[in-house]
């Protein structure tokens, strides 16, 4: 690619990043952790969920400081011809751009489109330069990572916004739990059942649009998954993507997959899955063993990557409000209890189950249940019943059960059961495991 083509681009990329939109979120984030260190900083995420503002944000900080910015966003269709050659005229323009007394802070956006990136990154980081990069798959970006950055690197995974976001940019106060009023939890309950339904990308958020979402399921699935992989089955790979949709938040097995998709390969089906995953359009859940063996021969269970695409892409025609919930605890829990383990309970002999259960560093922590309602005896029996054999199993004393606006505790077996609203549980995280 020719110099004055890439300064050419470079310079209409660097005024449109320089913008920052009047209603901006800031993120549940720590800015400063992440501009401390030397280390190359990868934002990773779904697409949409708002990786390209976090880089705003943070270039907004140096930028204040009088600092040098260069911005380089590597989807841009005129970059398509960029080569490993036009490394040094980024790095040379830099220097044209800027005084040469600080060093210039690179900020590059889906980094996975530029050639031996990491390679790159390296020499930049060599020579004292601050850089952050975003990416879109896990993959990609993982394996580059553990083979050229190992040691030099600080991940931020960046999910679309929590409950708590969400309300922020609604501009809904968000009491102390000591001063919620009843008046003040019907308002936050009304905003929680829009945000079970309509997810947190930040785009469908702001312009009310949740068919933005079946968008973005079908650009990942068309753009980041089966072009780049060279999948000929799209109808194999789409309807294995719908169904996964449907039946979020249950087990799946591959004989069910196999039937559904007419795909007649388990490896096959597992390989777009481990796509799928890469791409965070969904994830999987195991259940938990002791023994590693079982662990890696047990059943999963899959979430979709937001709950938007409970609504766009399912077939999903009945109330399905628990599935709902169940999936955006998942994503909860996976975007705020980082460096923990996730796993399901499923009693080898009891045969019940427990939704999550939480390992913490060495040793499992906790066991939480949801349940839409559990106004019906029968229910409230059986979610009970779940968890406490898990309780039981891992020599937990408390569990807990979210639900859409019950509270209350009880006590069953020596194990106490604390019983949550799942909006009160999103919002005040220091005050539950």
């Amino acid at each position: 690619m020719d110099k004055d083509q890439l300064l050419d681009v470079i310079l209409q990329q660097q005024e449109i990043f320089k913008e920052i939109p009047g209603d901006l979120v800031e993120r549940e984030i720590d800015p400063e952790k992440y501009m401390r260190g030397k280390e190359i900083v990868i934002i990773t995420g779904i697409r949409r969920s708002g990786k390209s503002t976090v880089l705003k944000l943070i270039s907004e900080k140096y930028r204040n400081s009088g600092e040098n910015i260069l911005f380089i966003n590597f989807e841009d269709i005129r970059l398509a011809d960029i080569s490993t050659k036009n490394y040094n005229d980024i790095e040379n323009i830099a220097v044209e751009l800027f005084s040469a007394e600080k060093k210039t802070i690179f900020f590059f956006d889906e980094i996975q489109y530029a050639p031996s990136w990491e390679r790159w990154l390296n020499n930049l980081h060599f020579k004292g330069h601050k850089v952050f990069v975003t990416g879109s798959n896990a993959k990609i970006l993982g394996r580059e990572i553990a083979t050229s950055l190992t040691g030099r690197n600080i991940v931020l995974p960046l999910h679309p916004f929590s409950f708590r976001e969400y309300l922020k940019l609604k501009e809904i106060e968000i009491p102390d739990e000591k001063r919620l009023t009843s008046k003040k939890s019907a308002e936050i309950l009304h905003y929680f059942k829009i945000y079970l339904e309509c997810g947190g990308f930040p785009e469908v958020i702001k312009e009310d649009n949740i068919e933005l979402s079946g968008c973005y399921f079908n650009d990942i699935l068309k753009r980041d998954i089966e072009s780049r992989n060279k999948i000929r089955d799209s109808t194999g790979i789409s309807r294995l993507a719908t169904y996964l949709a449907t039946n979020s938040a249950s087990i799946f097995t591959y004989s069910t997959l196999r039937h559904i998709t007419g795909i007649k390969s388990n490896n096959t089906i597992s390989q777009y899955i481990d796509y799928f995953r890469d791409s965070y359009l969904f994830y999987t859940l195991p259940a938990f063993h002791y023994s590693l063996k079982k662990q890696a021969g047990a059943s999963s269970k899959v979430y979709s990557g937001d709950n938007s695409f409970l609504k766009t892409v399912s077939f999903n025609f009945s109330d399905n409000t628990g599935q709902k919930l169940e999936n955006l605890v998942f994503l909860y829990l996976l975007q705020s209890k980082k460096g923990y383990r996730l796993f399901y309970h499923s009693g080898e002999k009891s045969k019940k189950e427990c939704d999550f259960l939480i390992i913490k560093e060495t040793y499992l922590s906790c066991a939480i249940q949801v349940s839409s309602t559990i106004t019906d005896e029968k229910t409230k029996e059986r979610e009970i019943s779940g968890l406490t054999d898990a309780l039981k199993e891992y020599n937990l004393s408390k569990g807990y059960i979210l639900t859409m606006d019950s509270s209350g505790i009880e006590n069953t077996e020596g194990k106490e059961i604390i019983i949550i609203p799942v909006w009160k549980y999103m919002l005040y995280p220091e005050l539950y495991p």
